[in-house]
């Protein structure tokens, strides 16, 4: 564990990524955002995912209109072979990105969708606290309506289900329809490997439940002295297992 710099007091900031920390925890919560730990290195999904973002954000912002080979000579530039455990599995993951991202390519050019921006960060401020989020595509349909797309880079399939139950989903959806009032907005997750994608749009009055359960966890955190944890079986998918007092170590005793 290794401390991060401390940020600089001001109007508290929340993602999607920081309210499911509580709802994991509080106690990792409190390890991570007050007490400034941090955990772990990247792993083999982190590089790979990270590689692929990069090089369909480059790709995007050039209008999506280069050829292929222009794509994958952007991959090869940015990949890296760090957070793999050898060679051999940089390189299967380096031949599953290429392929992918030939299908890619495919897909953008015969699409009639327009990607309006990529790996952006919306934020919206609120009265004592921030909303934010950093999307991977936004893209306007053929019928104006705007759409979220959020990369998947692990997963083969996905359901309208599925984008449902997405908390981060729905806050991304809640941003970009504040900041486009008036305007329909759908939320989708894109599986990379296998091309599948499901999209969700919430109507206007669902996006306002969103924003009553997002401040409603928010205030519950900026009223948080405590931040008591919450051990149970889920405490060995914690990063913070080993340091914390109250983690739940019933299976690691019995094995």
């Amino acid at each position: 564990m290794r401390a991060r710099k401390p940020r600089t007091p001001g109007t508290p900031r929340f993602s999607p990524t920081r309210l499911a920390l509580y709802r994991f925890c509080p106690k990792a919560y409190q390890y991570y955002y007050v007490q400034g730990l941090r955990w772990g290195q990247m792993t083999a999904g982190h590089a790979f995912g990270g590689t692929l973002h990069r090089t369909l954000e480059a790709f995007h912002r050039e209008g999506a209109q280069g050829d292929l080979s222009a794509l994958l000579e952007t991959y090869r530039a940015r990949w890296t072979e760090k957070g793999y455990s050898d060679a051999e599995e940089a390189a299967r993951h380096f031949a599953a990105g290429e392929e992918l991202l030939r299908r890619y390519h495919t897909e953008a050019v015969a699409t009639g969708r327009e990607t309006i921006a990529v790996e952006t960060t919306l934020r919206v401020d609120y009265p004592g606290f921030a909303l934010f989020g950093k999307i991977d595509r936004l893209d306007r349909l053929a019928d104006g309506e705007l759409q979220v797309v959020d990369y998947k880079s692990g997963r083969l399939t996905v359901t309208e289900e599925d984008v449902r139950n997405s908390p981060a989903l729905a806050i991304y959806q809640l941003l970009v329809a504040r900041r486009h009032p008036g305007m329909p907005v759908s939320a989708a997750i894109l599986c990379l490997r296998s091309g599948e994608m499901a999209a969700v749009r919430r109507a206007p009055a669902e996006l306002d439940a969103v924003e009553v359960d997002v401040t409603a966890q928010i205030t519950t955190i900026l009223t948080d002295d405590r931040f008591d944890p919450t051990p149970g079986p889920h405490c060995k998918e914690c990063p913070f297992f080993r340091i914390c007092p109250a983690a739940d170590r019933r299976s690691e005793s019995a094995s």
